[in-house]
């Protein structure tokens, strides 16, 4: 009934360990077309390989920054940011490839400096079950890369 729940205590239980569930659709997939992209690059254009790593430096840079550790949740990030940074390193960095530039940078950018980085922090904030990315990530990386495909025809 309700406000029954403030006379009586509560018990909580306190996760001593943190699970880091990796998502096969979030992380495994988009990770394997990035490194397919990655390869392509290098096998047909390998002058292309130091824009593709700046174009993922910079969004790890900017994914470190805007990602925080949340209590009981795991590490939080804007989810609109990697694809906008990305698909804007590789429209300055290389217009005429835009499209694996950017899938290459919104994969990785966000896996490094959400995920990665923040390891050691996910362990302290003391959450039972840490996951990496989410399926909505990867439709987030899908529609960057449809939309730059489609403004290289324009």
């Amino acid at each position: 009934m309700y406000g029954l729940d403030r006379l009586f205590p509560s018990i909580r239980r306190q996760p001593r360990e943190t699970i880091i569930a990796v998502n096969m659709g979030g992380c495994i997939i988009p990770l394997g077309i990035a490194i397919y992209q990655l390869s392509y690059i290098a096998e047909h254009n390998p002058e292309l390989l130091m824009k593709t790593g700046i174009a993922v430096g910079v969004t790890t840079i900017v994914c470190y920054f805007l990602a925080r550790p949340v209590v009981g949740v795991g590490i939080s990030m804007p989810g609109f940011v990697p694809p906008l940074v990305s698909a804007a390193a590789a429209f300055l960095l290389a217009p005429s490839e835009a499209p694996p530039v950017a899938f290459v940078a919104g994969v990785a950018g966000p896996l490094v400096g959400a995920d990665l980085l923040y390891l050691a922090k996910v362990r302290r904030i003391g959450t039972g079950m840490a996951i990496n990315r989410g399926s909505w990530h990867f439709r987030q990386h899908c529609a960057l890369g449809n939309y730059c495909s489609l403004s290289r025809l324009i």
